[in-house]
This record gives C-alpha cells, structure tokens and sequence, in this order.
C-alpha cells in the first residue's frame, strides 16, 4: 500500500505518496469486457487504487499532472476517466491550490443509476419491483428478530416513538433500521436500494408523504417492532409482508404511480457537469424513441454541432453512456454513436464498488443470494409449464456443452435461467448480479484460472432441476440450500 502522509492542517485533505498502488488482477471489482477504451482502464486503475488503500475519503490521489505522469495518457483521456469516476461517486477533481482527485463517500446513487437504466429498458413494472423489495425486507425482518441485541432493542424503540410523535418523518428508517439490525450490511444496503428504486415509480413521494399515510404507517411500523423485540421472526415476517403489500397497493391505487418507468430513471442528475448533461440528454432521446438498438445516433461531429459541445466533453459524455450500455462510439468509415442494448455489466461493477466500499464479505452477500434464490425456486414452482420445463432442460444441455471459460465466464448457469423462468425482471437482474459477483470473487488465487468445479456443479443443477419437474418443493430447496452452502467455499 502506498504511504500517506498526516494532515497538514485541519480540513486539508491528505494525500497519497509514493509510487501508485500496484494494480490488483482477480478481484472483481473491474473486470471489463472487450472493447474496453483507455479511459475506463485509466479509471479501473484508480479505483484498484484507492480500493487498495482502503476508501480512504478525503484522500487526494494526485494532482491532475501527478496523474497524468503516472498513467501515462493524454490530458483528454484523463478526463475521461476522471469524468467517469465522479458518475460512479468514486473520486471527484477539487480545482484550486491544494486541489486534485479527493475520494468520495460512498452513496448508492451510482448503483441506483444503473439498475434504473436497466429496468427502464425492459421494462420492469412496479409489481416486480415490490415483490423483490418484500422478498428482501421479509428476510431482513426474521433476521433482525433472530439477531437484535439491546443496543438494537434501545435504537428500535426509540425510533418506534419518534415516529408515533410525528417527530420521524421518513418513512424509510424504519425499514432501513430493521436491515441494519440484521447484522447484514447487504441486506441493508439491498434494501435500501429497492425502497428508493420504488420511489422512482411514485413520484409524488419525493416531496413527502401525507400526515395520515405517515400514521399509518407508523401504526403498521409499531406492529412490526413489537414482534422483533419479542423475538418472533414468523411474526415479524408476516408483519411486514402484510404492511409492504399495504404500501404496494396504496401506490398503485394513486394516480400519480406509474406502472412502469416513464421518464428519465436516474436517481438524480446530480452533476452540472456538462459532459453529464449532454449525456443525460442523449439517453432521454435514446428512451423517447423507443430504445432502437443499432440505430445510428450522429457521428462525432454530428453531435458535437447538435449539443454545441467540445470534441473532449462530448467524449466524456459518451464514456457515461457506454458504461451504462445505452450507446457506444464506433470509429472509422460509417462510424458514430449507435444504441446498445443495456446488460447487467453497469450493475454488477458499480454493486462491486460498493462491496468493496462496505466491507460486505462473502457470507453476506450469499445469505442475500439464498433468500432471493428461494423466492425465484418458489416463483418457477408455482409457474411451472410445459415451456418452462423445455427451458430448464435445454439450460442443462447448454451447461453440458460448454467449455469450463464459458460456463464460469459467459453465464451458461442454471440460476440465471431459473431467474428468467421466474418471470420477475427485477429478482432475475438482482439474480444475474449476485451469480457474477460470485464468480468475480472467486476463490482462485490472484491471476490463476478459476477453481470451479465444472462436474459437480452441473450434477447438482440436474438434481435440482428434477426435484423442481416433479413439483417437489422441499427437496428442490434443500438441493439448492445445500448447493449455495457449497459454492461460498469456492468464493472469498
């Protein structure tokens, strides 16, 4: 790890020195797919930094010309990356003496981004994303009666008053609070990422909520407390499953919820950077005219003339745009923006981030994994026909067919499938994310190929996929409990 030297004055932030931190291989946290340009590898390489540092917010990594120096790039390719890292709230560059690249705090807003991009292209409606959100709060709810301790006990009860003397007017903490009480840092964090991805479908919401749905709220609120103080986690879960259908059914009941998606999904336009807004503008154009994957936006100049913009800004714009998978720049003879077809690669890297930031470990993210996986199991159960089941098979036969590079690298994996036959976008992203985040954990040793083992994993997949064919619930649980036991051996 680089040394760094002690503050120099009170709110000065220090800075990183020596020579840059060597870059880590294996970990996940920035593995990007072919095609990948200079920019988002200048910007990979300093997020391994700091991450190799420990998240230290406040730190200046470099100067703009140290950074330059030590990345070797153009001052335009530096501003790139640097633009990119301030979309994914990484590091942000402060103007001035004592100025360069700061590290940020962690917020959601970044993951929040990408999975609303995703869900606005295909589509997800409010139903789903209520279902997952229940599904995540209904296992943070039996934890917290399994796990809270006094001090959880004195921070529960208080927040239970405050909100019965109107002197809490979120109506998210106590949700928030009861994940935390898991003693889950990712269930907390999914299920605060699912109520302000709901809010996104209700805008009346961002103003606040009314003085009588506060109450009731509060009332519903109390109820849920009192069973996880009496440690009572069938309680507790019943509690809130009652009250979050409750909440669903209020919002879509008003006139102002939308079913689905209808504006621009970002969680906020935060930045007045004018890269970011040219971006958020060629994202809502790429929405209103309905998402026309390999249409031709404008070539480069095209563009720079219809948003009045520098080749260099309109270029960070378009590193944006290609990270969240909306369009990527094609160079050469017939070349320009064209639109892409949004994946869950945007979601994936900027959940790592926050892994990585959180200090969520590997037995953590599969308590989440598992929970979510029971439900898609129950989900398929229940939905089970005659096309499902020829999915499941041919998914099996796909597994078979694969090298061991495609079936750890390239997604041939039964849960994914199994997601999709769910029926439920938002638990199969949700899905798709946890798969890969489990394999870019792997268990390998930095640089060395990955250690999965290929046979056995496949025996398992058929084992479940024939208890689920002959409708056997309990036993397709237990192979899958059992299964997801297994691979948090493989991952670190």
């Amino acid at each position: 790890m680089a040394k760094r030297s002690k503050t120099s004055e009170a709110g000065r932030a220090t800075r990183f020195d020596g020579p840059s931190i060597t870059r880590a291989t294996g970990n996940g946290l920035s593995q990007r797919s072919d095609g990948t340009k200079l920019a988002s590898v200048v910007a990979d390489r300093i997020i391994d930094d700091i991450a190799a540092a420990g998240w230290p917010v406040g730190i200046v990594v470099g100067s703009e010309p140290e950074l330059l120096e030590r990345h070797g790039v153009s001052r335009a390719v530096f501003r790139e990356a640097v633009r990119l890292l301030e979309h994914l709230q990484v590091a942000r560059m402060r103007r001035g003496p004592g100025g360069g690249l700061v590290v940020m705090p962690a917020t959601a807003d970044s993951v929040i981004d990408a999975v609303s991009v995703y869900l606005f292209y295909v589509g997800a409606t409010i139903e789903e994303v209520a279902f997952a959100r229940r599904a995540v709060e209904e296992t943070a709810v039996e934890l917290a009666a399994a796990r809270i301790d006094e001090s959880g006990i004195e921070a529960l009860r208080a927040l239970v008053a405050a909100e019965g003397e109107g002197a809490e007017r979120d109506h998210r903490a106590l949700h928030n609070l009861v994940a935390q009480l898991s003693g889950n840092p990712a269930l907390a964090f999914f299920v605060d990422l699912l109520n302000r991805v709901m809010l996104l479908y209700y805008p009346a919401t961002r103003g606040g909520v009314g003085k009588d749905t506060l109450t009731a709220s509060a009332h519903a609120h109390a109820r849920i407390a009192e069973a996880v103080l009496s440690g009572d986690p069938g309680l507790a879960r019943a509690r809130m499953r009652r009250h979050l259908e409750a909440e669903a059914e209020y919002m879509r009941a008003k006139r102002a919820s939308l079913r689905r998606l209808a504006d621009l999904p970002a969680a906020t336009n935060r930045s007045e950077k004018r890269a970011e807004q040219v971006a958020t503008q060629i994202f809502g154009e790429v929405a209103r005219d309905g998402w026309r994957v390999g249409s031709l936006l404008g070539s480069e100049a095209e563009l720079m003339e219809r948003y009045d913009v520098s080749r260099a800004v309109l270029r960070e714009a378009v590193r944006v745009l290609e990270h969240h998978q909306v369009a990527r720049m094609r160079r050469g003879p017939g070349g320009g923006l064209f639109v892409t077809e949004p994946g869950v690669q945007a979601v994936t890297e900027a959940l790592a981030l926050q892994i990585d930031r959180l200090g969520i470990e590997r037995s953590h993210l599969f308590e989440v994994r598992t929970a979510l996986e029971n439900v898609v199991l129950d989900l398929v159960l229940d939905h089970l026909d005659d096309d499902g089941i020829a999915t499941l098979q041919a998914a099996l036969e796909a597994e078979r067919a694969a090298t061991t590079e495609e079936f750890v690298y390239l997604g041939h994996d039964l849960h994914g499938v199994l997601a999709t036959v769910a029926g439920n976008r938002v638990l199969e992203l949700l899905t798709l994310v946890l798969v890969r985040l489990s394999r870019l954990r792997s268990a390998a040793p930095p640089g060395a190929p990955p250690t999965l083992p290929t046979d056995e994993v496949m025996h398992v997949h058929r084992r479940i996929v024939e208890a689920i064919i002959a409708g056997d619930r309990d036993l397709a649980r237990h192979r899958m409990r059992r299964h997801l036991d297994a691979l948090v051996t493989w991952t670190r």
